[in-house]
């Protein structure tokens, strides 16, 4: 079946074409809307451009993406790429209520591919509520129009799928802070001073009193990060307030930075950066004037 649809109580409805450019730079979205399902209503594509995102207001429901159907709950996001055959369909006991969206654009592919929506469909949010407001901020963006509109879409977009990322890290999309955590708080106070040290997570874990999981899930969820990530991009952040503030030689600063080569600071530095550690200095006086 290419395309059926049976239609229910539509609460909001927008549309939205938005520029060449804005396809080429932005999360776009080309709809959004707001309905309640009747016991009947089904959606059944094998392709169709863009993505759908679902958010479960009330009720429950089903999605069908690569040949396997999944749950959907009150609280819960489906992500479907339209591009491959798929369905969506309410709970016939319990239909569901929905906001949704209708998104496409180069990076809207690249955050779908990187959530591996393909493979699991279906996010359990933190904070549902928080995803509410965005959609009915997107509502009302597309009903009043505002002459930055594709911008303005685009920001919201990037903090609904901030919510997703942290979704799928089992992490709240805003990192607790570690001082929250006294211990943790201590071993981060710890390696900000000995930033040099080659750590290892065992010893990291040692001092937090916790085991390797445990410690490497705290972490994980006060920081959004790994321990080992963590230290490297506090590495680096050293790096660029010596490199801007001081006349130290390059070797040097990498050698305190707990580089032993200094190439491969300066690989590391402008993986991290965009500019090898010599432009960064450069680019930092320039800007002084």
């Amino acid at each position: 079946m290419d395309y059926t649809i049976t239609m229910s109580d539509i609460h909001t409805s927008h549309f939205h074409t938005p520029s060449g450019l804005s396809q080429r730079l932005f999360h776009t979205v080309l709809r959004a809307g707001h309905l309640e399902t009747a016991p009947d209503y089904a959606v059944e594509r094998l392709s169709y451009p863009g993505h759908d995102l679902l958010l479960c207001l009330r009720g429950r429901g089903f999605v069908r993406v690569g040949g396997k159907t999944f749950p959907v709950a009150a609280g819960q996001l489906a992500w479907i790429d339209c591009r491959a055959p798929h369905a969506h369909w309410p709970d016939g006991d319990a239909p569901w209520e929905l906001y949704w969206l209708r998104a496409d654009g180069k990076q809207t592919r690249a955050c779908a591919q990187a959530l591996k929506v393909g493979e699991q469909p279906v996010f359990d949010l933190h904070n549902s509520k928080e995803a509410a407001k965005i959609f009915e901020h997107i509502f009302t963006l597309l009903g009043q129009r505002p002459l930055a509109l594709d911008a303005a879409l685009h920001a919201a977009m990037a903090n609904l799928i901030a919510l997703l990322f942290a979704a799928r890290l089992g992490a709240p999309a805003r990192p607790e802070p570690a001082g929250g955590d006294p211990k943790l708080h201590a071993v981060l106070a710890r390696m900000r001073r000995e930033v040099r040290r080659s750590w290892r997570v065992e010893e990291l874990a040692a001092l937090a009193g916790s085991s390797v999981p445990h410690f490497f899930r705290r972490f994980r969820k006060a920081t959004g990060s790994t321990p080992l990530d963590w230290l490297r991009r506090e590495r680096i952040s050293e790096a660029k307030r010596r490199l801007s503030q001081s006349k130290e030689p390059i070797r040097v600063i990498a050698e305190e930075l707990g580089y032993g080569d200094q190439f491969y600071f300066s690989r590391d530095f402008k993986k991290l950066v965009g500019l090898s550690p010599r432009h960064y200095r450069r680019q930092e006086v320039e800007n002084r004037g």
